[in-house]
């Protein structure tokens, strides 16, 4: 089943493997009432800008802070569904005690 899932959502020859890569810091890195932020991102010209600040709440829909060792270390998925009902699925890894959270669009 999960086979076939695959091979349906393969694209033949895609152009690119991933749309963006970005590391996004955890929420007061840079002071108290910042938000996670864009570190680092790949490709560098990327210029999506309301793809970026949303991938940011993606990586830390929560108060770092507040976690207990624990919850932190995961690993997790989800799906970009835009106005025309085009999908990009992207996987984020934070890992235990990290500020920093890496994810990639694809």
């Amino acid at each position: 089943m999960l086979i076939t899932f695959m091979l349906f959502y393969c694209r033949q020859n895609p152009e690119t493997t991933f749309e963006v890569y970005v590391e996004v810091t955890s929420p007061g890195t840079r002071g108290p009432l910042s938000g996670p932020e864009v570190q680092r991102q790949f490709p560098e010209d990327y210029s999506d800008q309301e793809v970026l600040q949303t991938l940011t709440k993606f990586c830390f829909p929560f108060c770092v802070d507040s976690l207990t060792v624990s919850q932190v270390g995961q690993n997790f998925t989800f799906v970009l569904t835009d106005i025309d009902s085009k999908q990009r699925f992207g996987f984020c890894r934070l890992s235990s005690g990290a500020k920093s959270c890496f994810c990639i669009l694809r």
